[in-house]
């Protein structure tokens, strides 16, 4: 659990959006780990994982996401270098 994060503080994250995404992606999306699509209930899932330095660039990766037109299942702070 992350105690306090502020919107300089990296961290990392796990990301999960209904579709798949290319691990070619992992570039524009700040270098996150593109994990191979699942099957959950009838619809594909991509897990990305990684550490994103600041607010800022996990705002940039989550509005790539918004643009490829995939819905956001999840997001969430695993470990900060603040905690």
């Amino acid at each position: 659990m992350v105690d306090r994060i502020r919107l300089s503080t990296p961290c990392r994250y796990r990301i999960e959006v209904q579709g798949e995404v290319g691990r070619n992606w992992s570039d524009r999306l700040g270098g996150m780990r593109v994990l191979p699509s699942t099957l959950v209930e009838g619809s594909k899932v991509t897990v990305l994982e990684g550490r994103v330095s600041d607010q800022a660039e996990l705002a940039g990766i989550l509005n790539t996401l918004y643009a490829l037109h995939l819905p956001l299942l999840v997001v969430q702070c695993l470990e900060s270098d603040g905690s």
